[in-house]
């Protein structure tokens, strides 16, 4: 894996996470509406992101996890 995307998709009101693999192309990881996000407030989401980028990412993965 190469690493990840990040989308604010304004029409679907959509936050999307995709996985870009070593030849550049994005498949779908996850999603959050807008109004999710804004439920969670600011620190749960970030949170929630930052762990669900960590977790899926071996070398950052295992410098938390070791």
């Amino acid at each position: 894996m190469r690493g990840h995307l990040i989308q604010a998709e304004e029409q679907t009101q959509l936050i999307t996470i995709y996985r870009i693999d070593s030849g550049g192309v994005p498949t779908l990881f996850t999603s959050v509406s807008f109004d999710e996000a804004r439920k969670m407030g600011l620190e749960k989401f970030g949170k929630l992101l930052g762990e669900n980028l960590i977790l899926d990412s071996p070398k950052l993965r295992d410098l938390f996890l070791q």
